[in-house]
């Protein structure tokens, strides 16, 4: 397996960076692979699904979206940092947009967008809005709902409604800039701008998977493990499928046993997109 690591500019100078995995006698299609959130292209589903994609004959880029991490040092003093804690929504096309011309530039015209978590909504919006034709299909695994749902999950009822006030209040004072920290589940806490939590999390987000799918026209695979997130339900995923513009093009795959991270059902998943991308060439 050839890998190489390498790096893209966005039209507005944000750098991503992600691993190249190219399969010997490539078939046509390749998988641009994004993380969910504060993730970045070496964890989560980056971390096993390129090999298996590899060894299926699919080549795959792991790329960081500009919501990797919390933020990161830059690797110069001229280029901005973003991470989870400064990201806006809308961008995410612009992240699509130069991660599909690298890949086009590397011979590969027929591509498939792979999200996971929070990247989903990303990859549908960006889809949706763009229409990009060299997409010819979008793997999602574990779909949230709205990622405002999600996150009034992730850092309970109670904290997001704290986190909502201040992020009002510091946004009414011009102080979008100042960070706020929601201590919710799990071992860390979730830090963002006050204009990053009302612009990606508050209510009212385009940050809506169920309503962006109405205008994406292409094949869909919608994964979630059974021990799920208990926002990412069975009937999320099936409403998902219905509002999708095709939904006869559009295929659920439950994975028994499997969380969020899909840790211990790596080959299985890695099986189920081999079948569907099979299907689907």
């Amino acid at each position: 397996m050839k890998n190489e690591l390498i790096s893209v500019e966005t039209e507005d100078g944000i750098v991503l960076h992600g691993a190249l995995y190219e399969a010997p006698a490539a078939k046509e299609t390749a998988v641009i692979m994004q993380h969910g959130a504060a993730m970045n292209f070496y964890t989560g589903m980056g971390r096993f699904l390129p090999a298996i994609l590899v060894q299926g004959g699919y080549s795959c880029f792991s790329a960081n979206n500009r919501g990797h991490d919390f933020g990161t040092a830059p690797d110069n003093d001229k280029k901005p940092v973003i991470g989870l804690m400064r990201d806006t929504f809308k961008e995410c096309v612009k992240d699509a947009r130069a991660l599909i011309a690298l890949m086009k530039g590397r011979g590969y015209q027929r591509l498939v967008l792979l999200g996971h978590s929070q990247a989903i909504p990303k990859i549908v919006y960006a889809q949706n809005l763009a229409q990009f034709p060299e997409v010819a299909g979008l793997i999602l695994i574990s779909s949230p709902p709205s990622v405002t749902q999600m996150m009034r999950y992730l850092a309970t009822e109670d904290f997001y409604e704290r986190g909502l006030f201040k992020a009002r209040e510091l946004s009414e004072l011009g102080m979008g800039d100042q960070l706020i920290v929601l201590k919710g589940r799990g071992t860390m806490p979730w830090i963002f701008t006050a204009r990053t939590f009302l612009d990606f999390y508050g209510p009212g987000t385009p940050a809506d998977t169920e309503e962006l799918v109405r205008q994406v026209y292409c094949p869909i695979l919608l994964t979630r493990g059974s021990q799920d997130f208990p926002p990412v339900t069975r009937e999320l995923l099936q409403r998902i499928k219905i509002n999708s513009a095709h939904p006869d093009k559009t295929q659920v795959v439950e994975i028994a046993g499997a969380d969020h991270f899909y840790i211990g059902y790596e080959d299985e998943l890695g099986e189920k997109i081999l079948d569907w991308l099979n299907g689907m060439v």
